[in-house]
């Protein structure tokens, strides 16, 4: 996936200026970002523009890592002065974003993640249990609740419905509905094969970034890594508060 695709990403969920944080686990050595990545291999940096957020998704793209994300909603800008539009090493005592750093609620995750044991991928037959879940929700979504159509991805293992909200504030609120929605869409669309995670409301939730590769587990022809997706984006119409 080229930068182009992953500037992409950036504009899907964020207006040019707006803050957001890329984090990547399970790097154990140096590479492209200040310091050494050592402990849990944590990398991270605050990015503003589409350009430097694709760079350094190439970056630990290019590094391999296990698994690299965003923060989905959008963060104080004045973490920007944590590390602007460069990657760096995550010690001990460095700083990540937290519920209290993200400035409105912005959009309702929806993760759709096919049942099997930890620690593996899924097979291509788990992966369309997840795409067939949500060709189910988004229908009986609109109905319900009007909402406009979703970005849709691949997480590389399952499948992504992300509605855009009108900037829900006070984040705590916003938030709050956030998990209700999810629990409500969980307690009617889980089955056997496949569960909607229910945790997903935080504010500062990590998200997949879009283009990289999920590398759960060892390689296999049955269980194989894969590149997530961004496969459609939202329609622009915002939910009315």
């Amino acid at each position: 996936m080229g930068t182009n695709s992953f500037e992409d990403v950036y504009n899907t969920f964020f207006a040019p200026g707006e803050v957001t944080e890329i984090r990547a686990y399970g790097l154990s050595r140096k590479g492209p970002w200040e310091g050494y990545a050592a402990g849990a291999g944590v990398v991270s940096g605050y990015f503003d523009n589409a350009k430097d957020f694709a760079a350094a998704a190439v970056a630990l793209e290019e590094a391999k890592a296990p698994g690299i994300y965003f923060t989905l909603n959008p963060v104080d800008e004045d973490l920007i002065a944590r590390a602007k539009n460069r990657l760096k090493a995550a010690g001990p005592k460095t700083s990540l974003t937290t519920d209290k750093d993200i400035t409105c609620i912005r959009w309702l995750p929806i993760d759709l993640d096919p049942v099997r044991k930890s620690g593996i991928s899924s097979t291509d037959e788990e992966l369309a249990y997840a795409f067939e879940t949500a060709g189910r929700i988004h229908p009986w979504f609109t109905k319900y609740f009007g909402f406009p159509g979703p970005v849709k991805g691949i997480s590389g293992n399952g499948a992504h419905l992300c509605y855009r909200l009108p900037d829900l504030t006070p984040v705590e609120r916003g938030s709050e509905i956030v998990k209700k929605i999810l629990v409500l869409i969980a307690r009617k669309f889980d089955t056997d094969q496949v569960k909607i995670d229910r945790a997903v409301f935080n504010p500062s939730r990590i998200w997949k970034v879009y283009g990289t590769t999920a590398r759960k587990g060892d390689h296999t022809e049955k269980r194989p890594h894969r590149k997530s997706k961004l496969i459609s984006k939202s329609e622009k119409e915002e939910v009315s508060s």
